[in-house]
């Protein structure tokens, strides 16, 4: 008799601990979950890459655009390729002598707007543990890179966009 109740009382707890391991993992799958997530977007951009950007020499060689979420902030995002075109021959803006005439800094924006043509409510993501110029890009001369442009909205019904500067120059923002 014993032995039975010692048996259930095992049995009884062997089953508590697992049902705890269980609910253990399932939540530390959740709490795991990444905060950067993307899902694809049909937004068009405007004008189509391949092409300069606004009458820059940054040539935009790609740009697909995600929705999702950066650092748990539900963002647009755009991933990007350019090229730096500028030459010494034509260098770009605010030209200052320690700086070289063909290397630039640039800041990229998505102007986003939904189907009607109506501009979307969004901003530039900047984060309180970041620099204000955490996403200031440096090309030399005929370099490339691929970089994101992560504008905070909720929106979900981005029907174009466009890429801008925020910030182009020969020196830093």
């Amino acid at each position: 008799m014993n032995f039975v109740k010692l048996s259930r009382t095992v049995g009884l707890l062997l089953i508590a601990v697992l049902a705890v391991a269980v609910g253990f993992v399932v939540f530390q799958q959740l709490a795991m979950k990444p905060a950067n997530s993307v899902s694809p977007s049909t937004a068009v951009i405007e004008p189509a890459a391949p092409g300069y950007i606004g009458n820059s020499s940054i040539y935009l060689l790609s740009a697909k655009p995600y929705y999702g979420t950066y650092h748990g902030t539900a963002v647009f995002m755009v991933n990007v390729t350019v090229r730096n075109d500028y030459t010494a021959q034509l260098p770009p803006p605010n030209i200052i002598p320690q700086f070289n005439g063909t290397s630039v800094y640039f800041i990229l924006v998505a102007n986003l707007s939904d189907k009607n043509g109506v501009q979307i409510n969004s901003r530039l993501y900047m984060s309180q543990t970041e620099p204000p110029d955490y996403f200031e890009n440096f090309l030399n001369s005929s370099q490339t890179t691929s970089l994101t442009i992560y504008m905070v909205t909720s929106q979900r019904d981005v029907s174009t966009f466009t890429i801008a500067f925020n910030w182009l120059g020969a020196a830093p923002a």
